[in-house]
């Protein structure tokens, strides 16, 4: 059955690099068809916190506003590396004092969040993104923040940098910036969560393959029509963390949440957002390992602490589509093994993707494997002469 997904995104170059793909055909997505809708993001937020959307692109700041109610997808995430939302002004010496208006792209933006965070004493005035820098020029406020491709024109049109919002973040909170993200309802069930997830990772990879292709739908929509503009923004803000968070991406949450918390912009007990739509986890180790670390009698077992870990500094795993390669790459001969499934919410925040040796990102584990991640095991095993093969990994009843 194919279930249809009302999907929002933004006319911002590194939405439309990641979906292009999506948008154009070029990658299918099994059990989904979209109806897609591109807005200006604080239209996003708002219609997203409606209900409007199955899931959609929107900023950090709004979804911690939700009190628990969406959850972010993995990839398709933007995060600022000492770079963000830009202060500018007509006048180069100066930065807002109090009562000084500054234009911003919405309330629930991220952008906001900093404006707010950085600057509380000015007066916030929201106008639509492509608006700030035209109302710059004519002088209908002394300052704005800039946001999407703006950042690389905005000398262009007679304007001056105050401050980059996301330089002082990175000093002051020493993560990278959680700017936006693809937000969705827990309601919209794993499954679905996880074929949406598969599909923004397949089209992103498919960008990644040949990024010159994208450019029709990023001139589409772009307020900036430069091939160089365009790309540069994609270089700047479509990293590895846009294909899966990481443990950097959650570090960046977590500051976020308790920044926000500490200047009253988020209210007191504001959670973390869930990470939504995580695939399988696994880990294949020898049966004496996998015994060691599932024996229920006294004491305690002792993590799992596999050699990987020692010399490389983290423990490899597999996606289920990944384990006949890995089987047949580090495991050929063997005769007997055991295939640990982990709970991907409980180790995810210490994972990495990370490309191997050919080139495909495989998932890493930066800590010891613990009884309590393991969520289910098989044992395999097959004759001599004969090879491993992987189970079936229907999760058996309870």
């Amino acid at each position: 059955m194919t279930r249809r997904i009302h999907l929002g995104l933004s006319t911002c170059p590194n939405d439309t690099f990641t979906f292009h793909a999506l948008l154009t055909g070029e990658v299918q997505a099994p059990g989904l068809e979209f109806e897609f809708e591109l807005l200006d993001v604080e239209a996003l937020n708002v219609r997203l916190a409606a209900g409007e959307f199955d899931a959609a692109k929107g900023s950090f700041h709004a979804a911690l506003l939700s009190e628990g109610e969406l959850g972010v997808l993995p990839s398709g995430s933007a995060l600022g590396f000492g770079n963000g939302p830009l202060l500018l002004s007509t006048d180069a010496d100066r930065e807002p004092e109090a009562g000084d208006t500054v234009l911003c792209p919405g309330q629930y933006t991220t952008a906001s969040f900093l404006q707010r965070l950085y600057y509380p004493e000015a007066r916030a005035e929201q106008r639509v993104f492509s608006a700030i820098m035209p109302d710059l020029e004519a002088g209908r406020a002394p300052f704005g923040v800039c946001i999407h491709e703006g950042r690389f024109t905005y000398a262009d049109h007679g304007l001056h940098l105050v401050a980059d919002l996301g330089q002082h973040w990175e000093r002051r909170a020493g993560t990278a910036l959680p700017l936006g993200g693809i937000f969705a309802r827990p309601q919209l069930g794993q499954d679905t969560l996880r074929l949406l997830q598969a599909a923004i990772r397949a089209s992103l990879d498919w960008a990644h393959a040949q990024p010159e292709a994208t450019l029709p739908s990023m001139r589409h929509h772009a307020q900036e029509l430069s091939d160089e503009v365009l790309m540069a923004h994609v270089d700047l803000y479509v990293n590895p963390w846009t294909r899966d968070l990481g443990r950097m991406g959650h570090r960046a949450l977590a500051a976020m949440v308790e920044h926000g918390v500490q200047a009253g912009l988020l209210p007191e007990g504001t959670a973390p957002l869930r990470v939504l739509g995580r695939q399988r986890l696994f880990h294949l180790c020898g049966p004496d390992a996998a015994h060691a670390l599932l024996d229920t009698q006294p004491p305690a077992p002792a993590p799992l602490r596999p050699q990987s870990l020692e010399e490389e500094g983290f423990v490899h795993l597999s996606e289920q589509h990944q384990l006949p390669g890995t089987l047949d790459t580090h495991f050929e001969g063997s005769q007997a093994l055991c295939l640990l499934e982990l709970d991907a919410d409980r180790v995810g925040p210490e994972v990495d993707w990370e490309p191997s040796r050919g080139g495909e990102s495989f998932p890493h584990l930066y800590r010891e494997i613990e009884r309590a991640d393991v969520v289910h095991w098989w044992s395999m095993e097959c004759e001599p002469g004969q090879a491993l093969e992987v189970p079936s990994l229907a999760p058996p009843a309870p």
